[in-house]
């Protein structure tokens, strides 16, 4: 009996502290200059250092010292001061390990920076020794028109395929690990964890859960496939991307179409499947740049080759039409790993009119976040604002399964914490509609079907356009034929002609009013190449600053 009691008592014990999934914080701060994007708040060190950072990075954690504010040749203002920096001196659990030359660096786009690593505590409800960080103390990024810009916010690394990340000879802790394998009462159920980052505006809160996910942040269904594990990209997410569409949700269409295939072009015109990365440390989608010019084709949008980016003519009432009526663009994907299954997601327009702020730009401006690329594509940021993604690194021996889904929009229905166990190699999804997670916040446009095709496709090769051409070209001189000889007929029988009186007919589209309302949120930029800016539309509504 008092064995049986030991054992019931042991058993209620180990419940009491059964593993959990943690949900972190957020902050209520949003970045740009080229977001606004929505970031994690840890706190490091002995002393707590409050530090805002883009959760999704591997290996370890980046942030900003101190120091970095010391460098005014790039700008007088420290930007990187606002989502707070690291002072390693006033952390008695601090210990820097080297310190580089300066090197190049991939922020937004290339750059330089001297860099070290760094272990210190972090306090993320639980306090995680050891953990691994690389700490900037000066760096700047180099846009297309040659000039360096300072770097505003670091990234938040949660894991990858090892449960220790080797720097330096030592092994130092991820914090998603650590609280798996060592977590005590506030250990986690699985190394893993499920994130959306949602957006500002609308406002569609971040959602980032360690040891699980939020069942209510995936929609219909979820693609798993397995981590990249290649020598300089370990740990990366990689996927087959097929094809990139426009199309409308509900409602008429601001385009001459309803919807649009064929708008992954590579730079010889095909349309080609080929390997993206998703990366939520990136700011852009990083894609061809036949590709950003198909999808631009259809928008009033400028590019800037100083900035590598497009912008939004915010006065044109098609701007008004697209951005607040149900339209779309559609990512396809092989599903699961498989060449004959595909997975969609759908990136609604109204979240990819972005913001650029100083010190990228003079005054704000209103763009559209493609960055031309010939590397393997990057979907960043912009992306995932409608985008779910996950990752288990089950025993952190060097594998790992990573998921994808779509995200709702910001009619959110309640959260639904959910656990990722050690083996789980797929996740379910919610049933929830994607359509009615974003329905009070569209404007429908009238549907004028006359107006409008069905659907198009970019993709029509030049002989095949040539022989359309042909054909209308001589069912025009038939027609033209036909009529001159019933003309000769009619006059000859001299018979009066009913004419018919015909209404005319609108073709167009609804125009609706430009929005008063101020959007007034900072963003930020990023890419991978070098381009020269051009002049920024003035007419965009003011905008405010973030802090």
């Amino acid at each position: 009996m008092m064995r049986l009691l030991c054992l019931l008592v042991f058993v209620l014990r180990d419940a009491t502290h059964a593993a959990s999934a943690l949900v972190m914080n957020w902050s209520s701060q949003a970045y740009g200059p080229d977001g606004p994007w929505q970031a994690v708040r840890i706190a490091v060190g002995s002393n707590k250092q409050p530090v805002d950072l883009y959760p999704g990075a591997n290996g370890a954690t980046t942030i900003f010292a101190d120091s970095i504010c010391s460098n005014t040749t790039l700008s007088t203002t420290c930007y990187a001061a606002r989502a707070g920096t690291y002072n390693q001196s006033e952390s008695t659990t601090a210990l820097a390990l080297n310190r580089s030359a300066w090197e190049t660096s991939y922020w937004s786009v290339q750059g330089g920076s001297i860099q070290g690593f760094v272990s210190d505590q972090v306090d993320v409800g639980s306090v995680i020794p050891n953990v691994s960080f690389k700490t900037v103390y000066q760096t700047y990024q180099t846009y297309p028109n040659g000039k360096g810009y300072p770097v505003p916010v670091g990234n938040l690394a949660l894991g990858g395929p090892q449960l220790k990340d080797v720097t330096s000879g030592l092994s130092l802790n991820m914090i998603a690990a650590w609280l798996y394998t060592s977590g005590g009462d506030s250990s986690i159920p699985s190394y893993s964890y499920g994130l959306h980052i949602g957006s500002v505006e609308p406002a569609i809160p971040g959602s980032l859960v360690l040891g699980g996910y939020d069942k209510s942040r995936i929609l219909a269904e979820v693609s798993s496939q397995p981590v990249s594990l290649s020598s300089y990209s370990s740990g990366i997410w990689q996927i087959v991307l097929k094809d990139i569409g426009l199309g409308v949700a509900t409602g008429g269409s601001p385009f001459g179409f309803t919807s649009k295939n064929g708008l992954f072009m590579q730079s010889n015109g095909a349309v080609l499947a080929k390997s993206v990365t998703i990366d939520p440390t990136k700011p852009y989608m990083y894609l061809p740049e036949a590709t950003c010019d198909a999808i631009t084709s259809s928008f009033p949008v400028s590019f800037n080759s100083g900035l590598g980016l497009y912008i939004w003519d915010t006065t044109n009432s098609k701007y008004a039409n697209i951005t607040s009526s149900a339209t779309y663009l559609s990512f396809v994907f092989n599903k699961d790993g498989l060449n004959d299954q595909t997975i969609t997601v759908k990136v609604p327009l109204r979240l990819l009119m972005l913001t650029l702020q100083d010190p990228l730009v003079d005054r704000n401006a209103t763009y559209f976040p493609c960055f031309h690329s010939t590397d393997t594509p990057v979907l960043g940021r912009p992306f995932l604002q409608a985008a779910f993604v996950g990752v288990n690194w089950f025993e952190g021996n060097n594998t790992g399964t990573w998921f994808l889904g779509q995200a709702p929009g910001p009619g959110l229905p309640e959260a639904d914490i959910t656990t990722i166990n050690v083996a789980d190699a797929t996740l379910a999804a919610s049933n929830n509609s994607w359509e009615e997670s974003w329905a009070k916040y569209w404007r429908p446009l009238p549907e004028y079907g006359s107006n409008s095709s069905t659907s198009s496709n970019s993709g029509l090769s030049t002989g095949a356009k040539a022989g359309i051409g042909v054909g209308v070209g001589a069912a025009g001189v038939l027609l033209i034929a036909g009529g001159v000889w019933v003309a000769m007929l009619r006059r000859r029988g001299r018979q009066p002609v009913a004419v018919e009186e015909r209404r005319a007919v609108f073709r167009g589209f609804a125009e609706l009013p430009v929005s008063k309302k101020p959007d007034g949120y900072p963003r930020e930029l990023g890419t991978k190449e070098n381009v020269q800016p051009q002049e920024m539309v003035g007419s965009q509504e003011p905008r405010h600053e973030l802090e």
